[in-house]
């Protein structure tokens, strides 16, 4: 059943359409500047950010549609970042996706933020972007705007010292091991980032496909590469004992300065920290072995050595009950399907 609303800017009507009850927005309903209209009724529910330009719609989101929002001076901060979660991936429509995932993006950012329960993981060289505000009925998360900052995929095809690059693998290796050791086993947190419709999803769309990839790249033990992914596909489909960050690629990671910003939190869940590990390692692996520039490869090959080795040592005597021989092999398994769909799958392209 629709309801009729009307969004009003200032004292003239400027927009009337169908919005169905539960908040859904049809992307292919909404112009670019109705949703805009959209984010700008809800900024204005923000008395310590003024809006000194309208809303900039931004490319490049995968799952996701995204808007910077410039303030003005005096603002809490310089300019937001407005996120919106359709039930599909925004640059693959025909995927869906649990819309429900920006509410679990909006739980970590507080879990991690300055009065959360894990705020002693992060500081000024590493955290999360600050939470502003949510609107659990459209799906649009409001959030601090880190910066305008390549992220590690763009970094790393610059020239760079080697210290430097190798010193940001070891952060995040140390911040992605504390989060696995100090969420480990910690029931209320594993309620609070209960995500099984995007493991769910995942299943379907990686692992259930392993497989079909390994025959596109003529591999020769198709079945064994195959039934295996689709092991640990299911095996992610029960609870698990950590906060996975669950997106953790070089996309995700913001370098500013001599500080990083991880971003993109809505595919966390309480899951199998294998997850996290061998999803960067893939990404880090390819890099190193189709660099898009003389540079790339070296600084991927010492971001990857760095972030292994301080996983490791950050684990310490607590890696074999939260790791173990288990995730070492498991995290074969991740990383070998998200390189087969990222080489001949369907995730070719981002």
């Amino acid at each position: 059943m629709n309801e009729k609303f009307i969004i009003q800017n200032r004292d003239k009507t400027t927009v009337t359409k169908n919005e169905n009850k539960d908040g859904y927005i049809n992307p292919f309903e909404f112009t670019d500047r109705e949703m805009e209209i959209v984010l700008e009724r809800m900024i204005q529910k923000n008395p310590d950010f003024q809006m000194q330009s309208k809303p900039v719609k931004l490319s490049g989101g995968l799952l996701n549609y995204v808007w910077r929002i410039r303030g003005e001076t005096g603002s809490i901060f310089p300019s937001l970042i407005a996120k919106w979660a359709p039930p599909f991936i925004a640059s693959n429509p025909q995927i869906q996706l649990d819309p429900g995932r920006i509410i679990i993006e909006a739980n970590a950012l507080k879990t991690f933020g300055k009065s959360g329960s894990l705020s002693h993981l992060t500081n000024e060289k590493i955290r999360l972007p600050e939470f502003v505000w949510m609107d659990t009925t459209h799906n649009i998360l409001i959030m601090e705007d880190v910066c305008n900052c390549p992220d590690l995929a763009e970094w790393i095809q610059l020239s760079q010292e080697n210290e430097k690059v190798y010193s940001i693998g070891k952060s995040i290796g140390t911040f992605i091991a504390n989060i696995h050791k100090y969420s480990a086993n910690q029931s209320d947190l594993g309620l609070q980032f209960l995500n099984q419709r995007i493991q769910k999803t995942r299943l379907e769309v990686l692992y259930q496909n392993v497989k079909m990839y390994a025959q596109k790249a003529h591999l020769e033990n198709v079945d064994d590469v195959g039934n295996a992914a689709l092991a640990y596909g299911k095996l992610l489909q029960a609870p698990g004992n950590v906060i996975i960050m669950g997106d953790l690629w070089l996309p995700s990671i913001i370098v500013s300065g001599e500080e990083l910003r991880i971003i993109d939190w809505e595919l966390s869940h309480y899951g199998r920290p294998s997850q996290d590990v061998g999803h960067l390692a893939a990404h880090l692996w390819m890099h190193t072995h189709r660099p898009p520039s003389k540079f790339t490869a070296d600084n991927a090959r010492l971001i990857l050595q760095g972030f292994l080795e301080s996983y490791r040592t950050t684990l310490g005597k607590d890696f074999d009950q939260i790791f173990g021989v288990d995730g070492v092999q498991e995290s074969s398994i991740h990383f070998g399907s998200e390189i087969l769909a990222r080489t001949v799958g369907y995730f070719q392209t981002g």
